[in-house]
């Protein structure tokens, strides 16, 4: 059920004018085998964006395109279980198809 409901809101935002692919960059210091989105505040985390993504593709230094989303403000939530990370990252801003998880935000994680 989890995942019909989360895949509802991205379909919408996939729809939106604004929605584009979503580029992450790693710079956290961090990382990160899996990734999910939820609209800020909301906690309403769904299935793993990373899905069919290589292990290793996202770790710090590294760059992979992932999803469609809409320009907004979203949190985050990484996890490697392998290196024991599992944290969310609050009001990250998406704009213009790209995210850069810095080593500002990976301090939420340490």
């Amino acid at each position: 059920m989890k995942r019909v409901l989360f895949a509802l809101p991205l379909m919408v935002m996939a729809s939106s004018a604004f929605a584009a692919g979503l580029t992450v960059t790693n710079h956290s210091g961090l990382p990160i085998d899996e990734l999910t989105v939820s609209a800020a505040g909301a906690n309403a985390f769904g299935a793993n964006l990373m899905d069919g993504i290589k292990e290793g593709a996202l770790d710090d230094g590294k760059t992979v395109a992932i999803a469609e989303v809409a320009d907004g403000t979203y949190d985050f939530k990484i996890s490697a279980p392998d290196e024991g990370v599992l944290c969310t990252i609050k009001d990250v801003k998406f704009i213009g198809s790209k995210v850069e998880f810095t080593a500002e935000l990976g301090k939420a994680c340490k």
